[in-house]
């Protein structure tokens, strides 16, 4: 494993190719320290996603050094940082469960010259070095940041060398944003071959303090051979890190067999997440339920993609945990996750031809609590209460696609969007305010992320 000097090195490398002035300035304020004190004031109301205090109107919330210490009504302002937030729903920050990060520079790249979204991704990911991984995590963070995402699970699917590794890392630590690092493999990496587990052992032996942790994200039965995701589980599993893997998500996918084989070698748990099953059968639904194995959808791009539509009702009857998901903005267009919330809502009435299949309340607790504790992270992410992190959105009501507000949870589900969020924080530490992210030069950022881009397709011929 690289020591400290090149794991810094590395970062300093990153850092230059997106320009020194935007990027450092950039990683020093993300790693503000949460020694401090806040008082968001006067919400027209809480959602607090605590089974315990449920919505409250009307009310404050105080946070001191990175934790919520009151939500009530009427709290003191004492040195505190007061925030205006009348005419706004105080929400946890929205929790995405399942994102290519690194992909994020090659948005809209579904159709291209090279045809669909596979052959199209396949002519590109060979050519992102360490610094364009980064780069492309960095700009989904700074995206998920401004739509009130404020806890990731970066699914990193082309982990081409060490230092590819190593860069997505660091851009992640150095952001400030809550989230999981999942290690995975090269796209081009051949079904017979595993991951760099020898790094992955190092790397999982000398990671930094703060709020990314590591996992893994494997191709499992479906992509890769028996031998090589059973040694892939047993190494994480010594390891103690959690496992991910893309599961049934079309018929071709689900005739092998995946859920089965897993189940059969105890490969399911709560620690092991499966993305997709589109095309699951009631068969591994009980399976994966049983076993409390998490399940991450993302129905934009499981319909682009032509993977079909996910079994929502299906896997909420069979008692199966879910978390909601982006996966990619190649596919995606943005990392609206109100967007996916909505459609996540209405596909089953469609589906069923029949309204109020799944309730507004258990789609946000999807996007909030429930995706936190789908990831292991229920106890820092997901719910607004005393003593948590005070990871924390404030959603304008009072706008014009939002207001009036008939009902608080419905507003979040169905009627905003990323340009209603006014303020993010995340650990006590101030992200956005005023429509404005206050850690990021976004400016500098996207014209590096255009550079970039340009190059990889210029040597693509795209």
């Amino acid at each position: 494993m690289p020591d400290i000097s090149r794991r810094a090195a590395i970062l300093s490398g990153v850092a230059a190719s997106l320009g020194a002035a935007a990027t450092l300035a950039g990683c020093a304020d993300a790693k503000a320290s949460n020694t401090g004190s806040f008082l968001v004031r006067r919400t027209s109301s809480v959602l607090t996603m605590d089974p315990a205090r449920g919505e409250l109107t009307d009310a404050d919330i105080r946070v001191d050094d990175g934790r919520i210490t009151e939500i009530g009504t009427g709290l003191s302002a004492e040195g505190a940082d007061v925030v205006d937030a009348s005419g706004c729903i105080a929400l946890p920050g929205l929790v995405d469960t399942h994102w290519h990060m690194w992909n994020s520079l090659a948005r809209g790249f579904g159709q291209t010259s090279k045809g669909g979204f596979a052959p199209s991704m396949a002519s590109i990911s060979g050519l992102f070095s360490p610094e364009d991984s980064g780069l492309g995590v960095r700009l989904a963070l700074a995206e998920a940041v401004n739509g009130g995402i404020t806890t990731v699970h970066n699914w990193a699917h082309n982990v081409i060398s060490p230092a590819h590794a190593e860069a997505e890392f660091e851009a992640m630590h150095s952001s400030g944003v809550r989230g999981r690092f999942a290690y995975g493999y090269p796209q081009a990496l051949g079904a017979a071959e595993p991951m760099n587990l020898t790094h992955l052992r190092e790397f999982a032996g000398s990671l930094p303090d703060g709020l990314v942790s590591l996992g893994i994200c494997a191709r499992g039965p479906d992509r890769s051979e028996d031998a090589v995701w059973q040694q892939e589980w047993d190494t994480a599993r010594s390891a103690g890190l959690p496992i991910t893997t893309h599961m049934a998500s079309n018929a071709e996918a689900a005739a092998l067999g995946g859920v089965e084989k897993l189940d059969a070698r105890g490969g399911l748990g709560p620690d092991v997440q499966l993305v997709h099953l589109t095309a699951a059968s009631p068969a591994d639904l009980d399976a994966i339920a049983r076993a409390q194995s998490p399940v991450s959808i993302s129905p934009w791009t499981e319909l682009q993609v032509g993977y079909g539509l996910p079994p929502i009702a299906a896997m909420q009857a069979a008692g199966v945990p879910i978390g909601l998901s982006v996966d990619n903005t190649v596919l995606s267009g943005s990392a609206d996750m109100f967007g996916v919330m909505k459609l996540t809502a209405d596909l089953p009435g469609g589906m069923d031809a029949k309204q109020g299949v799944v309730a507004d309340a258990t789609v946000l607790d999807w996007a909030t609590a429930g995706g936190a504790r789908s990831l292991g992270l229920g106890d820092v992410a997901g719910v607004l209460a005393e003593g948590r992190p005070a990871d924390l959105v404030l959603v304008q009501s009072d706008s014009i696609n939002t207001a009036p507000v008939y009902d608080a949870t419905t507003l979040a589900v169905r009627a905003a969007n990323p340009s209603n969020v006014s303020f993010v924080m995340i650990d006590g530490v101030v992200h956005k305010r005023d429509h404005r992210l206050v850690r990021v030069d976004v400016d500098g950022l996207l014209a590096e992320a255009q550079d970039a881009m340009a190059s990889i397709r210029g040597r693509a011929g795209i």
